[in-house]
């Protein structure tokens, strides 16, 4: 059997839908045949966010054969914020993986992540995290130690256009900058181990700014803002 992560589901005819599962080898697309009959012992599983052992068919589109709930992330999906977190999680894999990425280490993870989310009490500085850390495994990395021209690593600033750290040498008065009340915040959640994570001591305020900031540098480098984040806009404060 197969172990994977359901990003998202579709309607398909009468009373299937279509699966698309994140997994070791990538993201599996799949039919669930008459999942949505009310008798059939697949239904409960074919829910967003579920983590499921799974048996496929061959083919180019399989078909889900037998599954297995190992997880339906309850701590998570009962939790407003938590579930919207998870929902835009979802979205940015689904959207921005390719065949070529590293997905044992992606899928690895996106499992330490749900672990984690389940217990923080700082849902939105861990969604951070694993933002900043899908921008890296995209190959756009945040250079957030020093001066990304230079290598200084005094009067720095963050520079959302350069999407790194600047010094007041090679700082540009035409784009927009940060000082170290942000980026240090955005250097713990950007280097930490996930398993780790502790809730910082920053403002709403704060929050607020490294969020809008990570949304900038996820439209400059992804071409996208994930939905959920306009959800979750008014608990961002």
């Amino acid at each position: 059997m197969m172990e994977g992560h359901i990003l998202r589901t579709i309607d398909y005819k009468e009373s299937s839908m279509l699966l698309y599962v994140y997994t070791e080898k990538g993201i599996k697309s799949m039919i669930a045949r008459g999942v949505k009959k009310l008798d059939s012992p697949l239904r409960h599983l074919a829910q967003p966010s579920n983590r499921i052992e799974m048996t496929l068919t061959s083919g180019n589109l399989p078909t889900l054969k037998e599954a297995m709930l190992i997880d339906r992330l309850p701590e998570i999906k009962d939790d407003f914020i938590k579930s919207t977190i998870m929902g835009l999680i979802n979205e940015l894999i689904y959207k921005t993986v390719t065949s070529d990425d590293n997905h044992p280490k992606l899928y690895g993870f996106l499992h330490k992540f749900t672990a984690a989310l389940k217990t923080t009490d700082a849902p939105l500085e861990l969604m951070l995290v694993f933002e900043l850390k899908m921008l890296y495994f995209l190959g756009y990395a945040i250079p957030l130690i020093q001066c990304h021209v230079c290598g200084a690593r005094e009067t720095l600033m963050f520079d959302v256009h350069e999407g790194a750290l600047v010094c007041e040498k090679h700082a540009n008065a035409h784009h927009a900058q940060y000082d170290q009340a942000i980026y240090l915040p955005m250097q713990y959640y950007y280097y930490v181990d996930i398993s780790t994570f502790k809730k910082r001591s920053v403002t709403g305020e704060t929050l607020k700014t490294i969020h809008k900031i990570t949304e900038q540098l996820e439209r400059m480098h992804l071409g996208f803002t994930p939905r959920a984040r306009t959800i979750l806009q008014p608990f961002i404060t």
